[in-house]
């Protein structure tokens, strides 16, 4: 950047750097979030395979018998996930916020110039409250806990169990940490936060903040920007194809069952079983379950090939990003390449990676729990693939580590570019109001001073591109 008082408006966005541990914060969040969507899609399969057993489809008495015992340990892991992954997005979200407004109070007492404002994002973390969900999370299971311990003491006193009072008294004790996490969250972390968020607002004023916006704005208001076409690309269609794919393999798998199952005569009962019809009809119904897993298998080829489209189609964007930056004279791009490009993104191969993580990991913890006897039977099926499960756990896990560090990587070193498209084309982020009409002031304009959130027309939406 040239001598800032050679420029018509010096004032622009600028991400301030973070740190390893803001980073690694960040890329935890966004991993974490790919990782549930991992965990849904185990739920998926574990509601299917529960189905398909339950009902009699497999057609034979002992995978039946073997798949009913995996997809019960698989929901009670996939339960036990979910809470280990709140838990940890709620550490990893405060972290987030906490190490940016920590990182831009340091930079601003090393004299950061008043031209380059912190970026929207950075603002929204620092204007923020950085242990809502630390408390929310904290309150939430110190209420259910504490409720199942008090009710389980209760019904222990009346019966006398010794040993089962040990289990409602951890219990307890439990939803009183709980409760001491969600204390803490609002009264002893958010208070140094808000001190931080004074010094940083002390050090750029309104009057900077305001003057950083209205490039973003006047661009809007001018409709600067070409818009790309509204063809979805390569990669959006081979996403589509897949959720297609998933659909019809769902609904076929739905058909088979629903020509199989009837209900008994006579009654209101809904039964499955053995139901004859033509022999077309009945090659058809036989081949459900194929059709489904045929189909569920192609879509996840499908899927990975528009993943890797993605990719590539990403980076010839960034290419050319870079060379009109370096063209002073080249004209803005398109508004929603601005958009994407200027903030902070998962990579597709670690979106791809965290959810196989999450799925991979509830069956191969399950496959390895019920093959050590742990289940409600069926180990003699799992217990000579224990070396298989535990492969397939330690994979997962990796999946998971490569996806964070690849987030991190990819983001740390795409802060270079992030930074010069803020400062020559910078571009409004998107916002949209809450029910009661508000909106974050850190989107919807200068928020370092004032109220968190403006009152705006009641659903109003706004989006640049």
């Amino acid at each position: 950047m040239s001598d800032d008082g050679n420029q018509t408006n010096p004032w622009h966005w600028y991400e301030y750097e973070v740190g390893l541990a803001g980073e690694i914060a960040r890329a935890c969040v966004r991993s974490l979030t790919s990782f549930l969507i991992g965990l849904g899609c185990a739920f998926a399969l574990i509601m299917g395979m529960g189905f398909l057993a339950e009902e009699d489809l497999l057609d034979d008495p002992g995978l039946e018998e073997a798949v009913d015992h995996l997809s019960r340990m698989s929901m009670g892991v996939l339960l036990a996930f979910v809470l280990v992954v709140c838990a940890a997005g709620a550490v990893a979200s405060f972290l987030r916020e906490s190490t940016t407004s920590k990182a831009i109070v340091n930079a601003a007492e090393r004299g950061a110039s008043r031209y380059a404002v912190p970026s929207p994002d950075q603002v929204r973390s620092v204007t923020g409250k950085p242990a809502e969900a630390l408390a929310f999370f904290g309150w939430a299971n110190a209420a259910l806990a504490g409720l199942l311990g008090v009710i389980g003491l209760i019904v222990v006193l009346v019966d006398g169990d010794a040993e089962s009072a040990v289990i409602f008294s951890l219990i307890t004790g439990y939803a009183l940490i709980m409760a001491f996490v969600g204390y803490a969250s609002t009264h002893l972390l958010t208070p140094a936060h808000e001190r931080r968020h004074a010094r940083i607002a002390a050090h750029w004023s309104s009057n900077d903040e305001g003057h950083a916006w209205k490039p973003a704005k006047q661009a809007r208001r001018d409709g600067a920007g070409k818009k790309t076409p509204s063809r979805p690309s390569i990669a959006k269609r081979c996403l589509y194809g897949a959720a297609g794919l998933w659909l019809g393999g769902v609904l076929a798998l739905q058909m088979s069952v629903l020509t199989r199952c009837a209900g008994s005569p006579g009654t209101t009962k809904y039964e499955c079983e053995e139901t004859t019809y033509s022999s077309p009809i009945e090659a058809l119904i036989a081949g459900g379950v194929w059709i489904f897993a045929v189909l569920i298998s192609l879509g996840l080829l499908l899927a990975a090939i528009g993943v890797l489209f993605d990719w590539r189609q990403r980076g010839s964007e960034r290419a050319e990003l870079r060379t009109s930056l370096a063209d002073p004279s080249s004209d803005r791009p398109a508004e929603d390449l601005l958009a994407y490009h200027s903030q902070r993104q998962t990579h597709p191969l670690a979106l791809v990676g965290a959810t196989m993580s999450g799925a991979g990991l509830v069956f191969s913890t399950s496959s390895y729990l019920v093959g050590r006897g742990l289940g409600l039977g069926s180990e003699e099926v799992f217990a000579p693939h224990r070396t298989e499960s535990l492969v397939g756990m330690v994979v997962s896990v990796a999946l998971f580590v490569a996806a964070l560090l690849g987030t991190g990587i990819v983001n740390v070193r795409g802060r270079e570019l992030r930074n010069a498209l803020m400062e020559r084309w910078p571009s409004s982020p998107s916002w949209s109001a809450d029910g009661d009409g508000k909106v974050r002031r850190a989107k919807r304009g200068p928020a370092l001073h004032g109220s968190r959130e403006v009152k705006v027309g009641k659903n109003k939406t706004s989006d640049p591109r």
